[in-house]
């Protein structure tokens, strides 16, 4: 970035970035949705939701409502799994086997509920729509 850059062409590089970063954390959690590629992904999917609410107003091609909306099932979906895997992580090997079988089970559940989400979001490909309506070019 050249020292005389806007903020726009800030807002861009930085949105790009976050944009690249969340695509490749789906990937990753949809190959091996485990606890630390669930963790991650929840974390890059809440700096792109606060990149979102910090410059997307600079873009009118940007629905930013629609962007969070998107992010924010994603998050809550993510939040299911990761809490499990909190309690489970809790629980350890202790005696509460009903509880980890339990646990266990809805983690399965939601982890099949994670791999259709990511499934629609291959298809809808929304990282390369949403790129699509920035201007990179000015950055």
């Amino acid at each position: 970035m050249k020292p005389a850059a806007g903020i726009e062409d800030y807002a861009v590089s930085q949105l790009d970035r976050l944009l690249t970063v969340l695509a490749s954390q789906v990937r990753r959690a949809a190959k091996n949705p485990g606890p630390a590629e669930i963790h991650d992904l929840r974390v890059s999917i809440r700096r792109l939701s606060q990149g979102v609410l910090l410059f997307g107003g600079l873009f009118p091609g940007w629905d930013s409502k629609e962007i969070l909306k998107t992010l924010k099932s994603m998050m809550r979906l993510t939040s299911e799994v990761r809490n499990r895997d909190i309690a489970l992580e809790f629980l350890g090997t202790s005696e509460h086997a009903a509880h980890r079988r339990r646990l266990e089970k809805e983690r399965s559940a939601y982890q099949r509920q994670f791999s259709l989400m990511v499934r629609r979001w291959s298809e809808h490909d929304y990282s390369t729509k949403w790129r699509g309506s920035l201007p990179i070019g000015s950055a």
